[in-house]
């Protein structure tokens, strides 16, 4: 390699990882800003969103006992925080905006609840090694510059104890070669070509913009496995709701019928391959 080469190498790293540090300053900076609104703008209402959420909770509730040491990703306002205190575990949340934290203290106060909060970047997490016996991240992974990825998962599975367990919702990169619409979002919209996820109709009326980046399952399958870690569960969420307007899935009947085939396929290949999101559990070998 010639030195011109070396230094051109080293000047693209440079800019990449400038790059990285002004896409985490923006998406900081957008939070800081509608935290306290936030929970007000997510989830949207509507049968499909109640849906969407119900197999959010479900999958992720349904996988943490009592007494477990918790890391909650990304935890903002403490959407999935707040619940897992609830079940008795002993959670740690982490979030790059110290005003989403604040809104999940008042939440986790007012139950008479508690939960470490820590401000910080998911690519250095200020952890020990096998602190925990699960890492959760529900709708936070997409925010992460493309070059921090593998930082992450790795970081995750550094402070997982072996036999621990990374629990994590994102959206479907596969289902956007189908449809780039933002099928459930009323303020909040994907804008899948710009990789950006928009902020509208916000209290002080400007529009928001932060990266957002979606994941196929390929390249979830590559990341934990960089990480060390073993894919278990891949769920998709929405495999066929996605489709249906709420006009139609305000039919109780309809709707029954709907999440009855979704919870029959939406383990089953290539099903689960094709939800509007993924919801994906990876273990930690070891014992």
């Amino acid at each position: 390699m010639t030195v011109q080469n070396h230094v051109g190498i080293q000047r693209a790293d440079a800019e990449s990882a400038d790059s990285a540090v002004q896409e985490k300053e923006t998406i900081r900076s957008v939070y800081q800003e509608l935290a306290e609104e936030y929970d007000q703008r997510i989830p949207g209402e509507g049968p499909s969103d109640e849906g969407f959420t119900e197999a959010e909770r479900t999958f992720l509730l349904g996988k943490v006992r009592p007494g477990q040491r918790v890391l909650d990703l990304g935890c903002g306002t403490g959407r999935f925080t707040v619940p897992m205190a609830e079940l008795g575990a002993q959670v740690s949340g982490l979030d790059i905006s110290r005003a989403m934290l604040d809104v999940a203290g008042r939440k986790l106060a007012a139950r008479g609840l508690s939960a470490d909060l820590r401000e910080g970047d998911m690519s250095r997490l200020p952890f020990p090694d096998s602190s925990f016996d699960v890492v959760t991240s529900m709708l936070a992974l997409m925010h992460i510059p493309l070059d921090d990825r593998e930082k992450v998962f790795s970081e995750a599975a550094r402070v997982l104890r072996p036999g621990g367990r990374m629990i994590i919702g994102v959206k479907n990169s596969l289902f956007e070669q189908f449809f780039k619409g933002d099928r459930f979002a009323a303020v909040d919209i994907t804008d899948v070509d710009a990789k950006e996820l928009v902020f509208t109709q916000t209290k002080n009326g400007k529009e928001h913009r932060a990266s957002w980046y979606s994941f196929s399952p390929h390249e979830l399958n590559a990341l934990f496995a960089t990480a060390g870690l073993i894919t278990t569960h891949l769920r998709g969420n929405s495999t066929l709701s996605a489709w249906l307007a709420d006009e139609v899935l305000r039919d109780e009947n309809v709707s029954r019928a709907v999440r009855s085939i979704e919870n029959s396929l939406s383990d089953v290949p290539p099903f689960n391959h094709l939800g509007y999101h993924l919801l994906v559990e990876a273990v930690k070998p070891g014992t």
